[in-house]
């Protein structure tokens, strides 16, 4: 791995430079962080995500997912998966996986986004109000994990101590955060931190896959019987939980990767599950080729169901980084803290499709099952969220 004396052969000028301004202490410091870092992945990284990013549709021949439409089902159908879900839940072949590793910045909310409230219930509560409820019906625990990342994890644990667990079993809820991966400038630059530190961030909700490898809740579901793993985010206030009627389905086909959608509106910010020579995929709204964002009608929710034996067999195989660009506080060449246009480095959750050999989605209705809580203002903002919660009688 690197060390102080790499970084001149690697073209990392800048940090090189600010070393003949730093303490021992600091240097020391700062060749523990390098030595977790391969610089020839950084530059190979940098290159491929940055310098030679492309934005173009998958290979091979594009098709919409083969789905089957909630409001269209029989109310035998729906009947029959709802009681092959909940038979399920009851004999603990379920457990309920939730990213919550951001802020709740562009909210305008000092902390985890999941502490954000409506009426003094946090979008945890609303989470955990569903298990709960599902629990008691089916007279049984359900073990909730919770990725979060280095930005807000102690924050998180303590918002939870704070609140009981929502009565939830302290037991039955596992914390665990997300990878983290070095940020670089425009340049390809490594930087340090506001506290002199290598900056790093997130590595994306791809990076879930690796963190349960890591560890060991793998293993730890296995134990307890786990077969199923119901995926979901903490920015969705509609979101139903282990929503028993797609469990049925994810239990009868037994499918690696079971998938909930709408319908997208028109040029909507949301990606479209396709199918690319026969593998389901997400084309990412950020990355969808232009002319091609109507093509599809199927809007990717967030909400999955992944068979444990699948992803703890594909957790071990490579996933893709993509490009996000964002203003970071780091420190400038005079050692003053800066906001700055800063890339980073993510893993798509939903990359790990490539892996599966069986899929099956369920379409859903969008005003009962999808109002992202994303902004401030506008579009997928506080009031839109707000009144969602509200039409479907959950405030």
């Amino acid at each position: 791995m690197a060390n102080l004396q790499d970084l001149t052969q690697h073209n990392q000028f800048a940090l090189a430079d600010m070393l003949t301004m730093m303490s021992e202490d600091e240097k020391n410091q700062l060749a523990l962080d390098l030595d977790g870092i391969n610089l020839e992945e950084v530059e190979t990284l940098y290159n491929d995500v940055y310098v030679n990013r492309q934005v173009e549709a998958p290979a091979g021949h594009l098709a919409d997912v083969d789905v089957e439409v909630k409001s269209d089902m029989t109310e035998e159908r729906r009947s029959s998966l709802e009681q092959l879900g909940l038979e399920a839940i009851k004999v603990g072949r379920f457990a309920a996986l939730l990213m919550a590793g951001g802020q709740g910045t562009r909210l305008a909310h000092p902390g985890p986004k999941g502490t954000f409230s409506f009426n003094d219930i946090s979008l945890f509560e609303l989470q955990a109000k569903q298990l709960l409820k599902l629990s008691a019906e089916c007279n049984t625990t359900i073990p909730w994990f919770i990725m979060t990342s280095d930005i807000n994890h102690d924050e998180t644990i303590e918002f939870f101590k704070t609140y009981q667990y929502f009565n939830y079993d302290e037991k039955d809820i596992t914390f665990f955060k997300q990878p983290n991966i070095v940020a670089l400038s425009p340049e390809g630059q490594l930087l340090l931190n506001a506290q002199g530190r290598l900056l790093t961030a997130p590595n994306g909700n791809g990076g879930i896959y690796e963190a349960l490898a890591a560890t060991g809740l793998y293993q730890t579901m296995k134990k307890r019987g786990v077969d199923f793993i119901y995926l979901n985010n903490i920015d969705n206030v509609l979101v139903k939980v282990l929503d028993p009627v797609f469990c049925g389905l994810a239990v009868e086909s037994e499918a690696d990767v079971t998938t909930k959608t709408i319908k997208p509106l028109n040029g909507e910010s949301v990606g479209r599950v396709i199918m690319a020579d026969n593998k389901k995929q997400v084309m990412e709204y950020t990355e969808l080729p232009e002319g091609m964002e109507n093509q599809f009608d199927n809007g990717n929710i967030g909400i999955h169901i992944f068979r444990r034996d699948f992803l703890e067999e594909a957790s071990a195989k490579a996933l893709p980084y993509h490009l996000a660009i964002k203003n970071l506080e780091q420190l400038d060449e005079d050692f003053a803290i800066q906001k700055k246009e800063t890339l980073k480095f993510e893993k798509f959750y939903f990359d790990i499709f490539r892996y599966a050999d069986s899929f099956k989605t369920l379409q859903v209705d969008r005003t009962s099952e999808f109002s992202p809580l994303k902004n401030k203002e506008g579009k997928d903002s506080i009031e839109t969220a707000h009144q969602a919660l509200v039409d479907n009688h959950i405030l």
